[in-house]
């Protein structure tokens, strides 16, 4: 492995400088607490004086190197790479102050920065920047294994960091405790530059497999910085051994390198661009939105998914009766909220569970931020809680009056089946039995004349029969469809009617037809015995899930639901189903019924 400095400047103690990782977690955190008092205009105001100053530094840089014009190349060229890498750091220290990614940016910047100290002629400056020479790829490879979290994840980028470290900086200063030992720097630099190039090869596998592995979402987060960034940690290992091997200025492998360099962060800025790494917000904002608007169930979920910056975030309640977690329709949590990626957070109303938080830890590493979130909303996640209890227990009681129509419907059915096949045909029979015995030849005109009487009697009871069969539930309704039902009920009107229909009987459900037949039942019936009306149309209309309904007479009107317990039976019934009924019917002008029914 080979240093960018000495490759751009001057001949280094170190030839193993390709290996990159990153600052430690504990150590991201202190920094970003430090800056975390500095909300909203405060941070934007320290992020701008941080961008002045890393102005202001890398323009004294510049100024310095032009007392030296040789060099002054590189020095423009490390100073650039410092500003690219800086303006990374503070777009994503932006967007995420809670995650180390802007951090690790910017300190890469300053580790560039330190680099290129040397090609600045001073002998103080030259000891540094040979001590920070692999600082650089150091933190390269640490953004490249923390991101997008800012975060190590697994055993073996945690593995592949340790020994990143173990390279840069431990190894570079070996040679500085043995200066005068040829031995010591070669096989340290030997040492150096194999455990670099193993770093950078472990490195390229852990993103290969984290994009193989990223579902189509993270992978749009993920595939721009790691897919250059699995190149580039294979070419900065063999960048300077190539050109050398080439015959080439040993400068041409550092200005590559450098290059490769800044490309990283432009890879990141591309990523943002696309829809990733995005803005989280302040909890304050957040708060006082809230108590404003008094959200409703997905609008808790959305406002912070947006405050975090996970679009996957999803908000669950703890159901007392069910004894697990629901969503906000009251349905239990599928096993999708569950894996090794999503991390729970619970939310609670002093020591009670009301619910809980579930975020893609690839995105937020820290809990923190989560849990503060979680307790700005607990009492709105409790509310919610309530509300999806609530639903539960609501889609339970329109189940169970969905049930019982249904129980009513058959019952009817069975009471019809009943009447037609037991009393009526009993009431047949003892008609044939009245008039054998009227026309028997010794037969008293008395008794023929009694008998005829009865079987008149029988058949006009029998007759009633099939009149109350037909009104419990009528034949043509079960075996023809709704359309044919509603068809015999019009014809059989004693004033002038019009059916007008457009529905597919087969399409609508048993309990919808039974609902839709007696509401029309029952308002052509109130239209010519009440509304005294002397014409009526009738249309059925399905479209988008639902079975329209409409009745209109050009009676004397006045109908209302609250007089009288038949259209507010009617509305009762239209309820159960989810449908509604309305009526208008102002005096003189007749009355118009409408109703929606589902019949999806």
């Amino acid at each position: 492995m080979t240093e960018t400095a000495d490759a751009v400047a001057t001949e280094t103690p170190s030839a193993a400088a390709t290996a990159a990782w990153l600052t430690s977690g504990t150590a991201g955190r202190s920094t970003d607490a430090g800056l975390r008092p500095a909300r909203g205009r405060s941070r934007s105001a320290a992020l701008t004086m941080v961008a002045v100053f890393a102005f202001l530094l890398g323009g004294v840089q510049i100024a310095l190197g032009l007392e030296n014009p040789e060099l002054a190349w590189a020095v423009d060229l490390f100073t650039a790479e410092f500003w690219i890498w800086v303006a990374a750091g503070l777009v994503a220290w932006w967007r995420r102050p809670h995650n180390a990614t802007g951090l690790l940016l910017v300190i890469g910047g300053v580790g560039f920065f330190l680099s290129g100290l040397a090609n600045l002629g001073i002998p103080a400056l030259t000891v540094v920047s040979v001590i920070f020479a692999t600082s650089p790829l150091a933190l390269t490879v640490q953004l490249l294994h923390a991101f997008p979290s800012g975060r190590l994840h697994g055993r073996l980028s945690i593995t592949t960091v340790v020994l990143g470290w173990v390279a840069s900086p431990v190894l570079q200063l070996v040679p500085f405790l043995a200066p005068t030992n040829p031995a010591v720097y070669a096989t340290v630099s030997t040492i150096q530059m194999w455990l670099g190039i193993v770093v950078m090869v472990l490195t390229a596998i852990v993103l290969t497999r984290r994009l193989i592995a990223a579902d189509a979402r993270h992978r749009r987060v993920l595939l721009p910085l790691f897919s250059y960034g699995i190149i580039a940690v294979l070419l900065l290992s063999f960048a300077n051994p190539v050109v050398l091997s080439l015959g080439l200025d040993p400068k041409l492998g550092g200005v590559i390198q450098l290059i490769l360099f800044a490309a990283i962060p432009i890879a990141f800025l591309i990523g943002v661009l696309l829809g990733g790494f995005q803005r989280t917000g302040e909890l304050e904002p957040l708060s006082a939105w809230l108590g404003i608007t008094g959200a409703g169930r997905p609008a808790v979920a959305q406002a912070l998914a947006s405050t975090l910056g996970d679009d996957s975030l999803r908000v669950v309640y703890w159901s007392d009766e069910q004894e697990e977690f629901v969503d906000e329709f009251g349905a239990p949590v599928g096993t999708e909220q569950h894996g090794p990626d999503r991390g729970w957070c619970e939310v609670r109303v002093e020591s009670r569970l009301v619910g809980a938080i579930v975020y893609d830890t690839r995105m937020t590493a820290d809990p923190e931020p989560v849990r503060r979130a979680g307790d700005v909303l607990a009492i709105a996640v409790d509310r919610e809680r309530l509300t999806a209890q609530l639903l539960a227990t609501n889609e339970a009681l329109v189940q169970s009056r969905i049930r019982l129509v249904q129980t009513a419907d058959r019952e009817r059915a069975r009471i019809a089946q009943d009447l037609h096949d037991g009393i009526q045909v009993q009431l047949v029979l003892l008609a044939l039995a009245a008039q054998t015995i009227a026309n028997a030849p010794d037969a008293t005109p008395a008794v023929s004349e009694a008998s005829a009487r009865l079987r008149r009697g029988l058949d006009e009871a029998a007759a009633d029969l099939r009149r109350v069969v037909h009104n419990v539930l009528p034949v043509t309704l079960t075996e023809q469809g709704l359309t044919a039902a509603v068809e015999d009920l019009v014809d059989r009107l004693s004033i002038p009617a019009t059916l007008v229909a457009d529905v597919d009987d087969e399409a609508i459900p048993a309990t919808t037809v039974h609902t839709a037949y007696l509401i029309i039942a029952e308002t052509l019936t109130n239209a010519v015995k009440h509304s005294r009306a002397s014409a009526v149309r009738v249309s059925l209309h399905a479209e988008g899930g639902l079975l329209r309904i409409e009745v209109r007479d050009n009676g004397v009107g006045g109908a209302s639901i609250n007089h009288g317990a038949g259209l507010r039976s009617l509305q009762d019934r239209a309820d159960v189903l989810g449908g509604r009924l309305d009526v208008q019917s102002p005096p003189g002008h007749g009355t118009r019924v409408k109703v929606e029914l589902p019949c999806a």
